[in-house]
């Protein structure tokens, strides 16, 4: 998917499908992300609409193992067209299609760019490879007086300054 102008999504009247299923240069993902997207400029501003699927690969937040994540994007967005910049001031729509962004209505529209950043807000914010992960278990010790004394290994670093210090 290569960027287009907004001017030639304006020559098109039912505007520009895509249907994805390749890799998006910015998400690391495991696979090709699959979907469609659509984009159709309505003159005032350019309506979006897209569904996606993408698998990553994630590090769990509570044991540090690396897990597949899914992750499923359905959009719709209108991004408003006007010169000026970001400053300017934007006109206002009514409920769902007020518009969030900005593009300048000769410059260009990247669809790979666009959707990556839909897939990208679908990550989980507490990353967890399932939701009664026990989190990282010290090593079982032959010993019980030293199980107290197991550091977690994030740790081990500060443990060894803790040592230095001591006479």
């Amino acid at each position: 998917m290569r960027p287009v102008a907004l001017q030639e999504l304006k020559q098109l009247g039912d505007g520009k499908h895509w249907n994805v299923e390749q890799q998006l240069s910015e998400l690391d993902s495991i696979g090709p992300v699959k979907g469609w997207l659509k984009a159709l400029h309505r003159g005032d501003d350019l309506w979006l609409e897209a569904e996606a699927t993408a698998t990553v690969e994630l590090i769990c937040d509570r044991c540090l193992k690396s897990y597949p994540q899914p992750l499923e994007a359905r959009v719709s967005e209108s991004i408003a067209l006007q010169s000026g910049g970001p400053d300017a001031e934007l006109e206002e729509l009514d409920g769902a299609e007020a518009a969030l962004e900005t593009l300048d209505p000769h410059g260009r529209f990247d669809p790979e760019h666009w959707l990556f950043e839909q897939l990208n807000l679908q990550l989980p914010l507490k990353r967890l490879c399932s939701p009664d992960c026990p989190g990282l278990l010290p090593e079982q010790e032959s010993s019980p007086a030293t199980s107290t004394d197991v550091v977690d290994p994030r740790w081990a670093q500060l443990q060894q300054l803790k040592g230095e210090e001591q006479p």
